[in-house]
């Protein structure tokens, strides 16, 4: 990749400044406007025929480069809890935090609408999600039934 001042130029005498493409008077800007209206390199090519076709795919390679580069790191999501939590009569009510091996067997308020309490996870869970849920938000029973696999499939074995 050639290095960025053959690729876009800056002068005051040019465009009052603007960044344009190296060997012409047609600014960088431009280009991403025409991009941004939803049109392809090539129609802008076509438009700004002193715009060297390379020159301009190498400044969207740089412009992509540099965007890169700054792009953050994004924080893990934090583990509420390790363990359990469970209300005044016993049931667990963060089981969406939680491994299969902690809620199995156990009682588990629905991780999706929050109202039901399952007597002993996951036995239920399927005519629960395909019809009652009010977490869920699929048309017709099985799409519910998938999203809540989806959202919660950590909770059920193999």
């Amino acid at each position: 990749m050639r290095a960025l001042h053959q690729i876009v130029v800056r002068a005051a005498e040019i465009r009052n400044g603007a960044p344009v493409f190296a060997g012409s008077d047609v600014p960088v800007r431009w280009l991403l406007e025409h991009l941004d209206r939803g049109k392809d390199v090539e129609g802008f090519l076509a438009a700004h025929p002193e715009v060297r076709r390379d020159v301009a795919l190498e400044a969207l390679a740089l412009g992509l480069e540099a965007l890169l580069a700054d792009v953050p790191l994004e924080k893990a999501p934090s583990q509420a809890s390790l363990l359990p939590r469970v209300d005044a009569v016993g049931v667990i009510v963060n089981a969406e935090e939680l491994s299969v091996g902690q809620v199995v067997g156990k009682r588990v308020r629905c991780p999706a609408c929050r109202m039901l309490v399952f007597r002993s996870w996951p036995e239920g869970w399927d005519a629960h999600a395909a019809m009652r849920c009010r977490g869920l938000a699929g048309k017709d029973a099985e799409a519910r039934k998938g999203d809540f696999k989806k959202r919660y499939g950590h909770l059920f074995r193999g």
